[in-house]
């Protein structure tokens, strides 16, 4: 059986598991409530403004902020125990025996989270552009999937840190633990960003350098990219320049690259009984 094979086979069974989870499914319900009627308000509410884009596309542009925070919500109720659920359990030992391996274990993981988080926050997308459409007569459907996609991607890059870094772990709180702990540290509302590192930075950056600071937290690139390309696809305008927009996507695959990283480094050489 090839690697490919194996992957997927993990993938399929961790599928079929992860869309059963009362948390996943209670989380992403919390997040609708709490979305989907302020975000209609707020499309209702918007009027016309001079020398201004047009209020649906504002309304487009105001997707990145009403999910910002509540997308991590979803995220580490998805893929915190992707790996840690099965080590604490010992059923871990039951996929290794059956010819996968541990890169095989954690491949499969990170497909199955990752087409079932595309799926949900895609259909809320959906739902969300919907509202724009029949609010306001008419959507930017260019500006709408540039956004709607980068939004997905977003989501992912944390669903790929989550579920790595979980492999990490043989109990799901530690792993919880870890995963939220990084979130909060680099929070852009947190008190470790705003009061420590923030400050930090802008003291150590160059003057010129300090229109880069929110472009290396990348709880931020949510916002800073998904603006500049609303601009770069309507009449829309963004602050952020194409510097601070390509590190801010350097920050965000890195994220997405070092859960996995130093998930797989740790998952390799653990005894697992």
């Amino acid at each position: 059986m090839s690697r490919e094979s194996r992957s997927l086979g993990v993938a399929r069974r961790d599928l079929a598991e992860a869309r059963r989870s009362r948390l996943f499914w209670g989380a992403f319900g919390l997040i609708f409530l709490l979305v989907v009627p302020s975000f209609w308000s707020m499309v209702g509410s918007l009027h016309t403004v001079e020398n201004a884009a047009p209020a649906a596309v504002r309304a487009v542009g105001r997707i990145p902020g009403y999910l910002s925070t509540y997308l991590f919500v979803l995220v580490a109720a998805l893929a915190y125990a992707a790996v840690a659920s099965e080590r604490e359990s010992g059923s871990v030992r039951l996929l290794l025996s059956l010819s996968a391996t541990r890169w095989d274990v954690l491949v499969g993981k990170l497909l199955a989270r990752g087409v079932l988080l595309t799926v949900v926050v895609g259909a809320l997308l959906a739902l969300l552009g919907s509202l724009v459409a029949f609010g306001r007569g008419t959507l930017p459907v260019v500006g709408f999937a540039v956004v709607a996609g980068w939004v997905v991607v977003y989501a992912l890059c944390w669903t790929a840190f989550a579920a790595g870094l979980s492999a990490a772990f043989d109990s799901q709180y530690r792993a919880l633990a870890a995963v939220a702990g990084t979130y909060v540290v680099l929070a852009w509302n947190a008190p470790v960003w705003k009061a420590v590192l923030e400050p930090g930075l802008r003291a150590v950056l160059p003057a010129a350098l300090h229109g880069y600071v929110p472009a290396l937290n990348p709880t931020l690139s949510l916002g800073v990219v998904g603006q500049w390309l609303l601009a770069a696809t309507t009449p829309a305008t963004s602050e952020a320049g194409v510097g601070p927009v390509i590190v801010s996507l350097g920050g965000i695959v890195f994220v997405a690259v070092v859960g996995p990283v130093v998930g797989y480094r740790l998952f390799r050489g653990a005894d697992l009984g």
